[in-house]
């Protein structure tokens, strides 16, 4: 099932896309399209821009990017809506060569509790795969024997490249972090404040998380996780963009018994025939 709303921005459209998948998995995917930015080149810029690419004749489409963060406040199996969960980063780690791994191919996943505002400000690193898991203690996977959890996907896109003096970063200090982890609050709803154009910056999570709370286990921890587009445009983007995609996927690590979509219904395939004649498989063999 998808459920999905389309956001005008000035220029742009926005088709967000909530996919919620038979094996449970949930994708959050948002389509970039519209009318491309662009500008004319200044008297005396050129023959090529410096921050652009030339779309048409004098005609400059800006490098920029679309940022975004999702507020994502999981229950995972917990009656108090989440309140006893804990967010752990995970990635691949390579074992050195010893008695316990001869043949030098030994990896593990290596799991790191996020406890406290501080300690929940992270990086994407596709090097490592690093990916996050939102668990629940309480409760565990009769197989696996661990806790039930869903974990994040990030999509590793780059964060915000605008340096620290800008007004854009000011504003925007949420985009610096591919994760931030805080204490579920009806009070903390917008990353980057309530009014964000009126803003002289530092609003929102920044300014929460200098409490440096805990957020494990008791906490209710709330994710936000920040990804988006850094955009180089193409003259294929002139005059309106084919879609550009960003978004994240939700999906279940030990949540459910086992493949969730694995009892869907057969169905025949109506192109498909029974072989007749000497061939494999028609004649009993």
């Amino acid at each position: 099932m998808v459920l999905s709303f389309v956001s005008t921005v000035v220029n742009y459209e926005y088709a967000f896309y909530y996919s919620f998948y038979q094996d449970g998995t949930i994708g959050y995917e948002i389509k970039l399209t519209g009318e491309l930015s662009t500008n004319l080149l200044s008297p005396g810029e050129g023959p090529l821009p410096d921050y652009g690419v030339l779309v048409a004749e004098g005609v400059n489409a800006q490098y920029h990017q679309h940022m975004f963060c999702a507020r994502i406040d999981p229950a995972v199996d917990d009656e108090d809506g989440g309140k006893g969960l804990v967010v752990v980063e995970c990635e691949a780690e390579s074992l050195p060569e010893g008695p316990n791994n001869p043949a030098g191919n030994a990896f593990v996943l290596k799991e790191t509790a996020l406890l406290t505002e501080a300690e929940g400000q992270r990086e994407c690193n596709a090097s490592t795969g690093r990916f996050w898991k939102i668990k629940n203690p309480s409760v565990t996977h009769p197989g696996s024997k661990l806790p039930v959890a869903f974990k994040l996907i990030p999509s590793n896109s780059p964060l915000l490249l605008a340096k620290p003096s800008s007004s854009i970063y000011k504003r925007g200090i949420f985009a610096t972090k591919s994760l931030w982890v805080t204490p579920a609050s009806d009070e903390e709803r917008w990353p980057a404040g309530e009014y964000t154009i009126q803003s002289s910056g530092g609003e929102g999570l920044p300014a929460w998380v200098e409490k440096n709370r805990h957020v494990g286990p008791g906490s209710d921890p709330c994710i936000w996780h920040t990804f988006g587009a850094t955009h180089f445009p193409r003259p294929e983007d002139f005059p309106v963009m084919p879609a550009e995609m960003a978004g994240f996927m939700l999906k279940p690590a030990g949540f459910f018994e086992f493949n969730p979509a694995i009892d869907l219904p057969a169905k025949k395939d109506a192109g498909s025939k029974l072989a007749n004649g000497n061939v494999c498989c028609s004649n009993g063999h």
